[in-house]
């Protein structure tokens, strides 16, 4: 699938998350539980095992994870789509600048 955002490099989401109220969660994973707590493919209990599995070259657990933080950011996103005005929602270009 295609990016959909054209130039733009990336797309934050917790600016728009952080609307809510997710207590102390302030971190992807803490507010996606928080507010959603759906399974997700993601092998890791914490970012310590996350940065062990580089570190040993197991590359299939880090492209679960990152999968998983894909379907965090989707589902989250269309949950704030639901409450928070599109007016809110911004995003950066991180292109050099053209010349």
């Amino acid at each position: 699938m295609d990016w959909p955002f054209g130039d733009l490099a990336y797309a934050d989401m917790m600016e728009v998350v952080d609307r809510f109220d997710t207590q102390d969660q302030r971190d992807l994973v803490g507010v996606y539980d928080h507010l959603l707590g759906n399974e997700t493919c993601d092998p890791f209990e914490d970012s310590g095992e996350a940065v062990e599995a580089f570190e040993d070259a197991e590359w299939l657990p880090l492209l679960e994870q990152n999968l998983a933080d894909i379907q965090r950011t989707r589902e989250l996103a269309v949950l704030a789509g639901r409450f928070v005005p599109k007016s809110d929602f911004s995003m950066k270009n991180l292109e050099p600048p053209s010349q």
